[in-house]
């Protein structure tokens, strides 16, 4: 396992909400990195699977909600952040270049600025970055 390793929001989320398919896999992953990075957009797209689970899933409120609030402190107090605004002009080349969206095209520029892998449960993002942990 690499000594640093970018975390997609979806590996956070997965470990929080308990997404079994992927969670066992992204718990190894942030227990034997030594240092664990996401961007400040993590907490933005959590909050919209938190969303999503509860208007479309039909999840309880509550539950969620304390899922969100453990995502979102292991964020603050585990993971070092990095600000997507200093990453916008090489995460933009990215997505065009790699047809990718722009959210995705920020982690794979921090994954690339950092020297980092990027762990990632997105299966069609891990087919055209080379530098991925796909984590499924």
């Amino acid at each position: 396992m690499p000594d640093k390793v970018i975390l997609d929001s979806n590996v956070i989320a997965a470990v929080f909400f308990r997404e079994d398919d992927v969670a066992s896999k992204a718990e190894k992953i942030i227990k034997e990195s030594k240092v664990l990075y996401t961007l400040d957009l993590a907490i933005a797209e959590i909050t919209n699977v938190a969303w999503k689970k509860v208007v479309f899933e039909g999840e309880s409120a509550d539950i969620v909600e304390k899922g969100l609030s453990k995502c979102i402190e292991f964020i603050d107090s585990v993971c070092q952040i990095i600000l997507s605004a200093g990453l916008y002009d090489l995460a933009f080349k990215i997505a065009v270049e790699k047809r990718i969206t722009a959210y995705d095209a920020l982690f794979v520029a921090a994954s690339e600025k950092y020297n980092a892998p990027l762990a990632t449960a997105d299966r069609d993002l891990a087919g055209k970055i080379n530098t991925v942990i796909f984590v499924r």
